[in-house]
C-alpha cells in the first residue's frame, strides 16, 4: 500500500515542478513601493524589527528593518499620486487605513498585511481624513462624517454627519481624553467634539481661530500650529486657549511634527519652539541649517535629527548635547562608488545602542542609517531606489565590443597592400591565440581550487568543469559584449530626476546619475509628463563612447535643458542650458561625422537648436528637411523643419474631420530605425499583396465626448492627406495604440458590449500590378493609388493598462503584442492570432497554408502570460529591443514594478534549446569514444583467444 501511495505523490511533487528550472535564469523583478509620506518604526517584543510605510503612489508596506526587503504591500485602487500617503494608524496588532477616497476602512494584521476587516463610513468621496485608535475603539472621519467602532464589531456606535463639507480634521488625545478638531471653509473658528469613553460623541462646541488656514497649520499631539505672517499660533486643544509668538522673520515656514516640539523654518535658522504651562511658548532651541539638509524629530520627541548628503547631526533638546557624523559614500551592487541623495525626510528613533534613521531623498531613494554616539560613525545598513516606480523613459543600449571582436573589426578596418593586410591578421590572431590561453588557465585555475574546497568526487569535478565553463561571461564584467547581444545596458529616466544605469542579466544598479535640484519634466502635447531620452550614439564604434543624451525643464527658469552622458558608467559629457522653453525634441535620423546623431530642440516660439551642431555637409538629399504634426487646440498642422537653415514651414493645416467634443487621447507614429523584412504577404492564390509602409504615417486616436466615439485617423504627414478613418461607436478610454510596419492595433472599452475589445487595421498598396515598385516610399508621387484597408476587431476579456509590441533584428520573426492587465499578467498575442485577413471559413488551400479561422474571441491562456506567476502592477510601458539572435526579443516593463524578460514569439528557431549542456555531452561523447576503442581492443583478443582455444 505504501509503494503506490509514494509512486502517487512523486508523481505530483514531479507534475508541480514544470517549467521550474526557466525561473529566473533569464528573467528578473524589482518590486517597489514608492516615495514615502508616512513612516512609523514598529516594535515587536524588545528590538524594532519593521517599518510600516504609507507611500505616494497609494502604497501601505511593512519593510523589514534589518534588510529592506519588503514583507509585506498592499497596493490601494487610488491611482492618483497623494503627497501625504495614505491615512493610517496602528496598535498592537492591526494596522487602521482609509481607503477608497475615504469611504471605507480597512483593518490590516501587522505581522502578514492580511485584510482582517473592511468597515464602510459613507458613500461620499473626501481627501479631509483622520482615523485614531483609544479605549479599545476606532474613530474615523472623513468628510462630513464622524463614526466610532467598537475594534471587535463592524457595526458602527455612533455616526455625526454635518452639514458642510471640512476643510480640516484631525483626532487630539491627552491621558484619558480625546477630541475632534474640525474646521470648514471660511470659518473663523474650530469645532471642537468631545469624545467620551462609551464613544459616543459630545455636542460640539466653537473656538475661535483668526487667520486659521490648512495649508499653513499642522496637527500635534495636543496643540494645532498655524503661521500668520510672522506670528506663530498655537492652539491648546484641550485648555481650549490660543498662543501667540512673534518671529523674527516672515520668511519662516512650519515643519510637520509629531509630539509636543513645533518647528518653524526659516532660510538658514530652525527654531525648536515648546509650549509649557509656565512659560507659555518659548523658543527652546536655536539650529543654523543650511538650504541641503533635512530636519526630522526622534520618536522620543527630545531629540531633532539635522541630516545632509554629508553629515546627520543629532541634537537634544532638553541639553546642550548633540553629535555629528559624517556620511560616506555609498556604493552600488557592482562595487561602483554611487552620490548620497539629499534628503527631504528624515525619521529617526533611539536604540539601545545607538540611533536608528531612516532617510527619504529627494529621488525618493530610502537609505536606513545608523548612528553611533561614541564613536560618531554612521553606518549604511541598506538603500532602496523607489525613483524607478516614476519611470518615464527607457532605452537598452548595447555593452562593448570584446576584446576579440575588436581584434576582428581592426583587421578589417584600415585600407593598405596585401603585406599590411597579411600582419594584420597575423597580430589579430596571434592576440586571440593568447586570450584563448589565458581564459583556459583560469578554467584550469577555477577548477583545481573547486575540487580542493569542495571535494574530489565525480559529481564535484563535472559541477566544476560545468562552473567553469561560465566564467567569461559572468566574471568579465557588464562592460564587454557577449556573443549573442543578449547582455545591454538599460537606461531608466524617472520623473523624479534620476537617470539610472541597470545590468539586464539580473537588474544591478551599475551607476546613478541626478540631473538637479532644479529638474522638472516636460509637458507634452497630451498633457503628460515626459523626459526624452535618445542614445545618439551606440557601442558599435569601439574606438568612441556612446553617447546618450535626456532632455528636461529647468523648474525655475522654465527653459529647456539638455544633459549628455556616456551611458555605460554614467559620466556626464556635457550639460546646456537653453534660453527657451522646449516644445518639441526629435532625433535627426542623420549622423554627424563622429557617428552622433544629433538631437533637434524646439521652442515655443520655433527656436530651433541641434546638439551637436551638424554641417551643410552631413546632410543629405532626404535628410535636408524634416516634416512633424503639431496638436493645437482646434486643429491639426503639418511642419516642415529646414535643417541646414533651422527655420520652420507650416506646409498644411486641417482639423482632420475632428471637432470642438473631440478629444485626441494617443498619436503613434514609426520608428525611423523599425526595419521591415518582407515587403509583401503572399495569399492563397500565390499571388503578393504588397505592404504600404508610408514611413510618414501617424495614427491620431481621437475619442468623441458627446457620443462617445472613437476615431483612429491615419494621416501623411507630409502631405496631411488622410489615408484612412475608421470610426467605433460607443467607446471609452482607456485607448491604447501601436503603430509597426503596415498594421495598426488598438485598444479600447467598449461601452456597448460592457468589454474590452482590440481592433486591428492592416494596409496594402494591392496586388503586383498596383505597386509602385520603388525601393523607397515617397509621399509626393501624384496619382497614387489609395491603399487596401483591411480591419478587425476582437474581443479581449481582460482590461489593459499598456501596449508594445516586440522588435527583433532584421524584422523576420513574427511579431508579437504584449499587453499589460491590470491584474498583473503581460500576455503575449502572436501577431497570427491578431490577424486582420483570419478567413470566417476554411478552405482546403487554407488549411494547407495554416491559416487561423476568424473567432470573435482572443483566448488568454495562462501559459501565454510571459512573467508566469512573477505579478507585475500598474504597469504604465512596456519596452521591447533587438538582442543579437533574430528570434529574441528584449522586454522590460515598468510600473509599480519592474520586470525583464527574453521573448522569442517564434520560438528559438536560430540557437540550441536553452538547457544544452556542452559539458555533459561532451564528456558522454569522449568516454563513447574511449568504450568503443576498449570494447574493440577487447572483443580482437577476445576472438583470438577463441581461436587458440
Amino acid at each position: 500500500m505504501r509503494l503506490p501511495l509514494l509512486v502517487t505523490i512523486a508523481f505530483f511533487a514531479s507534475t508541480s515542478a514544470i517549467f521550474e528550472d526557466q525561473v529566473g535564469k533569464f528573467d528578473w523583478r524589482k518590486p517597489l513601493i514608492g516615495c514615502p509620506a508616512n513612516l512609523h518604526f514598529d516594535k515587536a517584543g524588545s528590538k524594532s524589527d519593521r517599518l510600516i510605510i504609507s507611500t505616494e503612489q497609494s502604497i501601505l508596506a511593512s519593510l523589514v528593518l534589518n534588510t529592506g526587503n519588503i514583507g509585506w504591500r498592499k497596493i490601494m485602487e487610488d491611482t492618483s499620486e497623494t503627497p501625504n500617503g495614505q491615512t493610517f494608524t496602528k496598535d498592537r496588532e492591526y494596522i487602521y487605513s482609509i481607503a477608497s477616497d475615504g469611504r471605507s476602512v480597512r483593518v490590516w494584521h501587522k505581522n502578514n498585511g492580511v485584510m482582517a476587516r473592511q468597515l464602510t463610513i459613507s458613500e461620499e468621496k473626501s481627501s479631509v481624513q483622520a482615523i485614531h485608535v483609544a479605549k479599545e475603539k476606532l474613530f474615523v472621519a472623513s468628510g462630513r462624517t464622524l463614526v466610532a467602532y467598537r475594534s471587535s464589531d463592524e457595526k458602527p456606535l455612533e455616526t455625526v454627519v454635518v452639514k458642510k463639507e471640512r476643510s480640516f480634521s484631525a483626532f487630539f488625545q491627552l491621558d484619558e481624553s480625546l477630541i475632534h478638531v474640525s474646521a470648514h471653509p471660511g470659518d473663523s473658528h474650530l469645532e471642537l467634539i468631545k469624545i467620551n469613553d462609551d464613544g459616543s460623541f459630545d455636542s460640539p462646541s466653537e473656538l475661535k481661530m483668526e487667520g486659521f488656514s490648512v495649508e499653513k497649520c499642522h496637527a500635534h499631539s495636543q496643540y494645532i500650529s498655524c503661521l500668520k505672517g510672522s506670528q506663530l499660533l498655537v492652539v491648546d486643544v484641550f485648555k481650549q486657549k490660543v498662543h501667540k509668538l512673534q518671529l523674527d522673520s516672515d520668511q519662516y515656514h512650519l515643519l510637520p511634527s509629531t509630539g509636543k516640539l513645533i518647528l518653524t523654518r526659516g532660510v538658514d535658522k530652525l527654531h525648536v519652539i515648546e509650549l509649557t504651562p509656565e512659560s507659555g511658548l518659548q523658543v527652546r532651541k536655536t539650529v543654523d541649517i543650511t538650504s541641503s539638509e533635512a530636519v526630522g524629530v526622534a520618536e522620543n520627541h527630545e531629540s531633532i535629527v539635522v541630516a545632509s548628503s554629508e553629515v546627520i547631526r543629532v541634537l537634544s533638546v532638553n541639553s546642550n548635547h548633540h553629535s555629528s557624523a559624517k556620511r560616506v559614500k555609498t556604493s552600488s551592487e557592482n562595487g561602483k562608488i554611487m552620490e548620497n541623495s539629499k534628503p527631504k525626510r528624515v525619521f529617526a528613533r533611539k536604540s539601545e545602542k545607538d540611533w536608528e534613521i531612516v532617510l527619504v531623498g529627494e529621488d525618493c531613494r530610502i537609505e536606513f542609517v545608523t548612528v553611533d554616539e561614541t564613536s560618531n560613525l554612521v553606518n549604511s545598513e541598506w538603500a532602496r531606489e523607489e525613483s524607478l516606480i516614476n519611470t518615464v523613459s527607457v532605452e537598452m543600449v548595447d555593452l562593448p565590443l570584446s576584446e576579440s571582436q575588436q581584434m576582428i573589426e581592426d583587421e578589417f578596418e584600415e585600407a593598405g597592400n596585401f603585406f599590411t593586410a597579411f600582419a594584420r591578421r597575423i597580430h589579430s590572431q596571434c592576440g586571440q591565440l593568447v586570450r584563448f590561453f589565458t581564459k583556459n588557465v583560469e578554467k584550469i585555475i577555477h577548477v583545481a581550487t573547486s575540487i580542493s574546497r569542495d571535494g574530489n568526487g565525480v559529481s564535484d569535478f563535472i559541477n566544476s568543469v560545468r562552473t567553469a565553463g561560465q566564467i567569461g561571461s559572468a566574471s568579465s564584467g557588464p562592460f564587454e559584449r557577449d556573443y549573442f547581444n543578449l547582455r545591454k545596458v538599460i537606461i531608466v529616466v524617472t520623473s523624479s530626476g534620476t537617470v539610472f544605469g541597470i545590468d539586464s542579466a539580473d537588474g544591478q544598479f551599475l551607476w546613478k546619475m541626478w540631473l538637479g535640484d532644479s529638474f522638472s519634466p516636460l509637458e507634452s502635447q497630451l498633457e503628460q509628463k515626459r523626459v526624452p531620452l535618445f542614445v545618439q550614439r551606440t557601442t558599435a564604434h569601439y574606438q568612441l563612447d556612446g553617447l546618450a543624451s535626456v532632455v528636461f525643464s529647468n523648474q525655475i527658469t522654465r527653459n529647456g535643458v539638455i544633459v549628455s552622458f556616456n551611458p555605460m558608467i554614467g559620466k556626464v559629457e556635457s550639460r546646456n542650458e537653453l534660453g527657451y522653453p522646449v516644445k518639441r525634441v526629435t532625433v535627426l535620423p542623420v549622423h554627424t561625422n563622429k557617428h552622433v546623431y544629433p538631437v533637434m530642440l524646439i521652442g515655443k516660439n520655433n527656436e530651433i537648436k541641434t546638439f551637436p551642431s551638424i554641417t551643410s555637409d552631413e546632410l543629405t538629399a532626404t535628410t535636408s528637411s524634416l516634416y512633424l504634426l503639431d496638436l493645437q487646440q482646434q486643429s491639426v498642422q503639418g511642419l516642415k523643419i529646414d535643417i541646414s537653415t533651422q527655420k520652420i514651414q507650416p506646409v498644411w493645416q486641417g482639423n482632420l474631420g475632428l471637432t470642438s467634443d473631440d478629444e485626441i487621447v494617443a498619436v503613434k507614429g514609426k520608428s525611423f530605425n523599425q526595419k521591415v523584412h518582407s515587403q509583401g504577404r503572399v495569399l492563397v492564390t500565390r499571388e503578393v499583396q504588397y505592404k504600404y509602409v508610408n514611413p510618414n504615417l501617424a495614427a491620431v486616436a481621437s475619442i468623441n465626448k458627446a457620443n462617445q466615439h472613437l476615431t483612429i485617423t491615419l494621416v501623411d504627414i507630409v502631405t496631411g492627406q488622410v489615408v484612412h478613418s475608421a470610426a467605433i461607436g460607443k467607446s471609452a478610454k482607456p485607448i491604447h495604440l501601436v503603430h509597426s510596419e503596415n498594421w495598426i492595433a488598438y485598444t479600447y472599452w467598449s461601452e456597448k458590449g460592457r468589454r474590452t475589445e482590440l481592433g486591428i487595421i492592416e494596409l496594402y498598396e494591392g496586388s503586383e500590378e498596383n505597386h509602385t515598385q520603388q525601393e523607397t516610399f515617397d509621399s509626393k508621387i501624384v496619382q497614387k493609388l489609395p491603399p487596401v484597408v483591411a480591419q478587425q476587431s476582437y474581443i479581449y476579456a481582460q482590461g489593459v493598462d499598456a501596449m508594445s509590441v516586440s522588435e527583433t533584428e532584421q524584422g523576420l520573426t513574427t511579431r508579437s503584442i504584449l499587453l499589460a492587465h491590470p491584474s498583473g499578467n503581460i500576455h503575449e498575442v502572436s501577431r497570427r492570432l491578431l490577424d486582420a485577413n483570419r478567413p470566417m471559413e476554411l478552405t482546403q488551400a487554407m488549411r494547407e497554408e495554416m491559416m487561423i479561422g476568424y473567432m470573435p474571441e482572443i483566448a488568454v491562456a495562462t501559459e501565454e502570460m510571459i512573467n508566469y506567476n512573477q505579478t507585475v502592477h500598474r504597469v504604465r510601458g512596456i519596452k521591447t529591443s533587438p538582442s543579437g539572435l533574430e528570434s529574441t526579443s528584449l522586454v522590460l516593463a515598468y510600473g509599480t514594478d519592474l520586470f525583464f524578460t527574453r521573448l522569442v514569439p517564434s520560438g528559438t528557431f536560430d540557437i540550441l534549446k536553452d538547457d544544452f549542456d556542452h559539458v555533459l555531452i561532451s564528456l558522454v561523447l569522449t568516454g563513447l569514444v574511449v568504450g568503443s576503442y576498449v570494447t574493440k581492443r577487447l572483443a580482437r583478443s577476445n576472438a583470438l583467444a577463441s581461436q587458440w582455444s
